[in-house]
């Protein structure tokens, strides 16, 4: 399985992963391009999805693949499972750990004032990942240029994502939510309504959305663990999925509830 970075180009799960899902399931963890300072960078969608699957084919040339990505890399997730079946790959359901609440294009910096306020907050949060116990960053943070070349091309990787103008994916899709994500993503006038057309399962956590990657990471590693078991049953999925969204989203209000009276 190859896992695709969140927003701010790290691919934060691995370690977890590894743990949850034993030796016998190898994972990838796919970074920032550029991040170790040996690949080219990139704030272009489109090549950072053909590095990506150069990569890929790369380390694992033939055979069927399974795909992940987290938060905003779920769209550059997607985008590689697009081009792998392209190229004659067999894709199983593409992997989504708590994509965005939107999956439009964003705003990108364009002032020299803006543009080192995404810095400063980039490098912030690899600064954070690398001081957790469970890191997984591919650089030595106490080292001021390592750190910067990172923090360059995780930029890079946020501006790419902002751009993306997201494309309807017609393929089976397996997504991780928080209670509290749920109603806005089955919410048929929402862009990943609309953009995920093909079968879905969708795996709700009890968690708050800011911490399900986080604190929350171990029933995340789980939630994956039983998706890739029950990964083949989505191609039996059809369109009644649509009419099951008024029931879900009043569970998901449920669930949402809960974990608001449990934080409190």
């Amino acid at each position: 399985m190859f896992f695709v970075h969140g927003s701010h180009g790290v691919m934060t799960l691995g370690s977890t992963l590894a743990h949850a899902l034993g030796p016998d399931q190898p994972i990838y963890a796919i970074h920032a391009t550029g991040i170790d300072g040996k690949g080219a960078v990139t704030n272009d969608l489109d090549e950072m999805v053909r590095l990506y699957v150069e990569s890929i084919h790369e380390t694992r040339p033939v055979g069927p693949l399974v795909l992940g990505g987290m938060h905003a890399g779920c769209l550059a997730a997607i985008e590689t499972a697009r081009e792998l079946q392209k190229r004659g790959r067999q894709i199983g359901p593409v992997i989504l750990a708590n994509p965005p609440t939107a999956s439009g294009k964003r705003n990108v910096p364009e002032d020299p004032q803006a543009e080192r306020q995404l810095f400063d907050r980039v490098q912030r949060a690899l600064l954070a990942h690398a001081s957790s116990a469970a890191s997984d960053v591919p650089f030595d943070a106490r080292d001021e240029r390592q750190l910067h070349t990172a923090t360059l091309a995780c930029v890079a990787s946020v501006i790419a994502l902002a751009k993306y103008v997201p494309v309807p994916f017609p393929g089976p899709a397996q997504v991780i939510l928080s209670a509290a994500a749920v109603v806005g993503f089955f919410n048929p006038t929402m862009a990943w309504h609309k953009l995920l057309s093909g079968p879905r399962m969708v795996h709700i956590l009890p968690w708050p959305q800011r911490e399900l990657l986080r604190s929350g990471r171990d029933h995340v590693a789980r939630g994956i663990q039983f998706m890739l078991e029950e990964g083949p049953t989505l191609e039996t999925v059809s369109e009644s999925q649509e009419k099951d969204a008024p029931s879900i989203e009043r569970y998901a209000r449920t669930i949402e509830g809960i974990v608001a009276r449990h934080m409190e």
